[in-house]
């Protein structure tokens, strides 16, 4: 058959752009590549966890990998005898675990490790890329996926959670929220209907890692029936498409990951029976609202009564299981709620860090905010599809600026969501600017900026004082291997640290800990707690009673500072005092710990 010079010439056009594309994807790439150079020495040479979820990750990875069954998710020397059962699922473990298994080829368990968690991020910055840069070739073309790609590089508050070392779902979990938005945004084209099917692929695949997607994947599914409403039957394939992908996909991650004897078992704080009731009536409410489009094929006043209708039997789910939804962590012993969770900086609100950083507006607030400004504007200036696409993306985006006004580790979420504000400013002065080069890469490298939080870090740098610098410091030390050396030759036991400890502990040593930074911990936390606010003799019932052999502590300042103000005469005050107590005896060991032996009661 015949190809005409047109079709040729369109065909190696689409091949010029496509390899420009990848091109500008490898710069992007060896550009992260260079930046994380530090951290690639730092977790090559040293091994260094910096965050207790890394090392609770790689607990829960050596334990599948040394025989602990798929379905079985407890963290068996988290709170013993019991353990806790994690709210974490094997769909991380799975591309984590198979890079060690592919290093241990050549390498022995440490180094297969190390390489793991160097890779493994690594890889989550390329699909980061991939992902933000598809965004921008979708919205404003070519140059569009170039400055998505490079503003995504300058988005410190993003990149942060791939930082090598990290084998957390964070990365992962951001990854998909792009890809996913931009499958919605694909089908969004009449022409494209299927691609919904992908954004509910993505979406079953981050509800199944955590539930911390949940807002803007709810928006997700709102988007199609409103648009639906208003353009009326050129949408109705993607309605199909998104019910039954999202309905289907969902229903397969959960019998896949998760345990059938838990199927039927509610839970809010990770996918559950509550989520896939939701799931399913959402993709009927759809499906219906498709089919009776194609039977009525109504008029606009028509479209929006079943759509609205629709829209209450999706949500009817919600409502009947609001406090789930509204409240994940429930279930949170308020003693642990008030003395953990209050204090962990990536769970407070952003008007709650600025209290304490007022200078930390320029990185957790302006490129969110200045690109969802950037959309509005969009959808106001741009026409037909594009106008559709932007007001799709803005909705998204504004459901990711409520999350991170509530909860600020939300901000690295919907930084990638907002720079595509950015890419559309500065595709529109880069057309402005016309012919004049040098004009329109000025402007270009102008308009960049207010978009890139690593440019408002550098400006208004969030100021560390000194004694956090110094806290920080010797917590640091208290976490490296190192540290936990000594304790391996103590006979294994349980110990009682405060909870953020406790993974290090896990991670670097053979004994069990009845603490640890984790939501679903509630007994052993609590139990924690309870025994450093009592009195010593008390605390020593209580650590008896629980079978402790051992306490240990950073020894830092303020460590047990908030438990020492609440409770001046309880054993966090006495062991911070240096009191001796016949129970407790200290044990010396060359460690930034402070670690004492339970002795045995008469």
């Amino acid at each position: 058959m015949a190809v005409s010079k047109s079709g040729s010439l369109h065909a190696d056009r689409q091949d010029q752009v496509a390899t420009s594309f990848l091109l500008i994807l490898a710069i992007g790439f060896l550009a992260c590549l260079f930046i994380s150079i530090p951290p690639i020495k730092t977790t090559w040479l040293a091994g260094t966890y910096n965050d207790t979820d890394d090392a609770m990750r790689m607990i829960q990875i050596r334990d599948w990998m040394g025989g602990q069954g798929w379905y079985d998710l407890r963290a068996l020397r988290l709170d013993p005898p019991a353990g806790v059962l994690m709210h974490w699922s094997r769909v991380v473990d799975i591309p984590v675990a198979g890079l060690i298994r592919l290093f241990d080829l050549f390498a022995d368990q440490q180094t297969a490790e190390r390489l793991a968690r160097i890779v493994f991020p690594l890889v989550m910055q390329a699909c980061l890329l991939l992902a933000t840069g598809l965004c921008g070739r979708l919205l404003a073309g070519a140059f569009g996926g170039t400055i998505a790609i490079f503003l995504t590089i300058g988005s410190g508050m993003s990149l942060w959670q791939f930082i090598p070392g990290r084998i957390d779902h964070h990365g992962p979990q951001i990854v998909l929220l792009a890809l996913m938005t931009w499958a919605c945004l694909c089908a969004l084209d009449p022409k494209r209907p299927h691609m919904a099917a992908a954004a509910g692929l993505f979406a079953a695949l981050s509800l199944s890692i955590a539930i911390e997607n949940l807002p803007f994947i709810i928006v997700l599914m709102a988007i199609f029936p409103l648009a639906y409403a208003v353009l009326g039957a050129p949408m109705r394939a993607a309605l199909v498409w998104m019910g039954a992908g999202f309905a289907a996909s969902l229903t397969l991650c959960y019998a896949l990951f998760q345990s059938p004897s838990l199927w039927l078992v509610s839970a809010c704080d990770a996918l559950s029976a509550v989520h896939i009731r939701a799931a399913l009536a959402g993709g009927a409410a759809m499906i219906l609202l498709a089919a009776f489009d194609r039977w009525r094929n109504p008029g606009l006043r028509g479209r929006i009564l079943a759509t609205g209708l629709a829209g209450l039997l999706a949500a009817t789910p919600l409502f009947l299981d609001r406090q789930c939804y509204l409240d994940p962590f429930s279930g949170l012993d308020p003693l642990v709620r008030d003395l953990w969770l209050a204090g962990v900086r990536e769970a407070r609100s952003i008007p709650q860090m600025l209290r304490e950083h007022p200078e930390g507006w320029g990185v957790w607030v302006m490129p969110w905010a200045l690109g969802a400004l950037a959309m509005a504007a969009a959808v106001a200036m741009e026409q037909g599809l594009s106008r559709i696409r932007y007001m799709a993306l803005l909705a998204i985006t504004l459901a990711g600026c409520a999350t991170a006004f509530y909860m600020v580790r939300s901000v690295s979420s919907v930084s990638p969501l907002a720079l595509l504000g950015g890419v559309w400013v500065v595709t529109q002065l880069r057309q402005a600017c016309g012919r004049r080069e040098l004009i329109a890469a000025l402007a270009v490298v102008a308009a960049l900026a207010p978009f890139t939080a690593a440019v408002w870090a550098a400006e208004m740098p969030i100021a560390e004082r000194a004694d956090e610098k110094k806290q920080d410091g010797v917590v640091a030390k208290c976490n490296e291997a190192a540290a936990f050396a000594p304790l391996r030759a103590l006979p294994t036991g349980r110990f009682m640290t405060p909870p953020d400890l406790g993974p290090f502990l896990l991670l670097n040593t053979n004994h069990s800990v009845i603490a640890g930074p984790y939501h679903r911990n509630n007994h052993g936390n609590r139990l924690m707690f309870d025994a450093f606010l009592a009195a010593p003799e008390a605390a020593r019932e209580m650590l008896r009673a629980a079978g402790v052999n051992y306490v240990a502590l950073c020894d830092a300042p303020n460590t047990v500072g908030e438990l020492i103000q609440k409770a001046p005469d309880g054993l966090a005050a006495a062991i911070a005092e240096d009191k001796p107590l016949d129970w407790l005896r200290p044990i010396k060991a060359d460690t930034p710990l402070r670690v004492y032996e339970v002795v045995a009661g008469p």
